[in-house]
């Protein structure tokens, strides 16, 4: 009996989240070099895929690649935008805090730069009020995001009150 194009689709796609899996695995094992690999072949063969893109962006960003990590942040929040989550162990709104959480981390770590900060003015003032922005709505998707509502504080947002990791936002 042929295979519908719905049934192959499928089939592609859970070995892809095998192999997702896996690099994750490689990644949690501090073996960012093949989980990136990985992560980098998952997305030739599908790169409509938001969570490898954010799992490639953390490793860059773990690697100091920041441009790099920015372009996979972006790429991952406009797919999980528009509706495109492809896993479904977490509920939409925490993957899309995620990603929010993680671009903000990208530009606030390229903030912190010397190119950045010895630069012009305007440019360091966009970054971090970018960056303030998707912590804020970070911590909105998910209140629970304890980092995302630290960074929405102190990067001088008015938000879900300010809390210190760890303390219980203020009501």
């Amino acid at each position: 009996m042929p295979n519908t194009p719905q049934e192959q689709e499928d089939r592609e796609l859970e070995a892809l989240g095998r192999r997702f899996i896996t690099a994750l695995g490689y990644r949690e094992a501090g073996k960012l070099d093949t989980a990136e690999e990985e992560l980098r072949a998952i997305l030739r063969e599908e790169p409509r895929l938001p969570e490898p893109h954010m799992e490639l962006a953390r490793v860059l960003l773990d690697t100091d690649r920041l441009t790099d990590a920015e372009a996979h942040a972006r790429e991952a929040l406009g797919y999980l935008q528009a509706g495109g989550q492809w896993t479904e162990e977490l509920p939409e709104p925490v993957v899309l805090a995620l990603s929010h959480a993680l671009l903000a981390e990208v530009l606030r770590r390229r903030a912190d730069e010397d190119d950045v900060i010895f630069g012009a003015p305007d440019a360091f003032k966009a970054i971090v009020a970018e960056a303030k922005s998707h912590f804020l709505r970070a911590n909105e998707l998910d209140p629970r995001d304890e980092y995302s509502s630290y960074y929405a504080f102190f990067l001088g947002m008015e938000g879900q009150g300010p809390s210190m990791p760890g303390e219980p936002a203020s009501e």
